[in-house]
């Protein structure tokens, strides 16, 4: 099986009726089975359906920022009051993606005069798949360009939000991100951070020493023998200082955290968007990847700027476990496409 076929959305070129309701079937693989380094993956064709409603203030000429949530109603309403006081919203068209959830997350998004996609399917979470069906709505009616923007993701000051944008329009970058930080304490959701699941993937999270710390500085690639993925990527500096000159500048990479990703949407659509296939982890890497293969570099822009990012606020929420099949289904699938060459990375 050539699995690099089912590693972009096949509905990209497609014509849809782009009414209140509509579907998109999108082709995906999940790993079967795995022994030692072996591994079957199975296809499927996911039915995605979905609830469009367009905001009224919408307007072309402006980004749209794409933010998937499920539930979580306090996060959303955080977020959506973070974006108003920094005036985010007058500046951009928000497209908040609900994610098969159980509460009320479409009176919010209406009550604030943003737009509403509902996307419920069978298979499960798959964060590309969000984004994706917001990139094709927002490649329909026009618009020139999109940031991948989190739930769990904050403006520090409207200044910064308008001095990326400026730093990735005059640098004629495909794709863009910033230098993120963990928020004080007094802004943050993880009241109870100290759990085993966020232990065991971030150690160094015990107490209040990593407030206000870098949580992305630009990529880094460690060999990692005992993975399935040879040559990992990890987040640059994770808790160093912000004001390191090593994270504090501007220059290209290889890849741009999910969390804040800016795109010409032109290029996202030729691309073929997130990996539909990865639909928990890596994707943001995999994507940036394609872009350095096709000759275009990132550009991290971390030179005084940077955002929050109240990693794992959402850890808990949703019921439905980060550690699962489709994750080890990732990981696994993300080898078989990069073990044998990362862009521009030497060992």
């Amino acid at each position: 099986m050539n699995l690099k076929l089912f590693c972009e959305c096949n509905f990209f070129s497609e014509k849809f009726d782009q009414s209140q309701n509509f579907k998109l079937n999108q082709k995906e693989l999940i790993m079967k089975k795995y022994s030692g380094e072996k591994a079957s993956f199975e296809k499927r064709d996911v039915e995605y359906r979905c609830i469009w409603k367009k905001q009224k203030k919408w307007d072309n000429s402006l980004p749209t920022l794409i933010i998937p949530i499920r539930n979580n109603l306090k996060l959303l309403s955080i977020t959506v009051e973070n974006l108003k006081n920094n005036g985010i919203i007058q500046k951009s068209n928000i497209i908040i993606v609900d994610d098969r959830s159980e509460e009320e997350v479409e009176k919010i998004v209406l009550d604030n005069d943003l737009s509403y996609l509902r996307v419920d399917n069978d298979k499960g979470f798959n964060f590309s798949m969000l984004n994706n069906v917001a990139a094709k709505i927002c490649h329909t009616l026009g618009i020139k360009e999109i940031i991948l923007w989190n739930s769990d993701l904050w403006c520090a000051s409207e200044e910064y939000f308008d001095i990326l944008l400026k730093k990735h329009r005059t640098s004629q970058s495909k794709i863009s991100g910033s230098k993120l930080i963990y928020p004080p304490a007094k802004m943050s959701l993880n009241e109870d951070i100290d759990t085993d699941n966020i232990k065991s993937a971030f150690p160094s999270m015990i107490g209040e020493e990593w407030r206000e710390t870098v949580q992305f500085g630009g990529p880094f690639w460690i060999l990692t023998p005992q993975s399935p993925i040879r040559i990992s990527p990890i987040h640059y500096k994770r808790f160093g200082s912000p004001t390191d000159p090593r994270v504090n500048c501007d220059r290209g990479v290889s890849f741009i955290t999910g969390a804040l990703h800016i795109w010409d949407l032109e290029y996202f659509i030729k691309i073929g968007g997130l990996n539909p296939s990865l639909s928990r982890n890596f994707q943001d890497v995999d994507i940036c990847l394609r872009a350095c293969i096709l000759g275009e570099s990132p550009m991290y822009f971390g030179k005084d700027i940077f955002f929050y990012h109240d990693e794992s606020a959402n850890f808990h929420s949703n019921k439905e476990a980060k550690n699962n099949h489709q994750m080890n289904s990732d990981h696994i699938l993300f080898s078989k496409l990069w073990n044998e060459k990362i862009p521009g990375v030497v060992f």
